[in-house]
């Protein structure tokens, strides 16, 4: 997969995190006639949590806050419900043997975060196949999309979660949040 491939899928995700559910935005409804109804919206499910490595999870953490200290930006926090997300989608992505943001039933991290009552304001989603946590952080710091969203002000708190797949790799995710507040 190509870094325009992931930067495409990753800046696809962030807007759809902009899309969220009571953003302030009403559009009316205009019923049209002869147009079959859309199709229903992705499923608001984690994927089944499978066994991480809590290691390796609190390494990629802390690769997160050491890149985001040299760079100025306030150190992210852990959260449950976030570690919770991005657990499940490692595994899912293992499972389906691709580093994408969209789960195997179609949803987004938006979608996660609303399957276990996490805020949608800003959240968003990084995932690698491979490496260690502090190359990992390194590659997403070389490629601008991911590295506006590893280095967002906004963040407040992360979750990460990695699983070694059957292919012998890990296969890593990020979910960056804040509480709305």
């Amino acid at each position: 997969m190509t870094v325009k491939t992931l930067s495409v899928a990753f800046l696809s995700a962030a807007l759809l995190a902009a899309c969220q559910q009571g953003a302030g935005f009403d559009a009316p409804v205009i019923p049209l006639t002869g147009v079959d109804a859309p199709a229903d919206p992705a499923e608001e499910a984690l994927a089944a949590i499978c066994t991480g490595d809590a290691a390796l999870q609190e390494r990629m953490g802390e690769a997160v806050n050491a890149a985001r200290a040299a760079n100025g930006k306030v150190l992210l926090a852990a959260n449950d419900d976030l570690i919770r997300i991005a657990q499940s989608h490692a595994c899912d992505v293992a499972a389906m043997g691709r580093a994408t943001v969209a789960g195997s039933n179609g949803s987004n991290v938006v979608d996660r975060a609303r399957a276990v009552g996490y805020p949608t304001c800003g959240v968003a989603q990084l995932v690698a196949a491979g490496g260690t946590p502090e190359g990992v952080v390194a590659a997403w710091l070389r490629s601008e999309p991911h590295r506006v969203e590893l280095m967002g002000q906004s963040s407040t708190e992360l979750g990460t979660g990695v699983v070694r797949g059957a292919d012998g790799r890990l296969w890593w995710s990020v979910v960056l949040g804040d509480d709305c507040a």
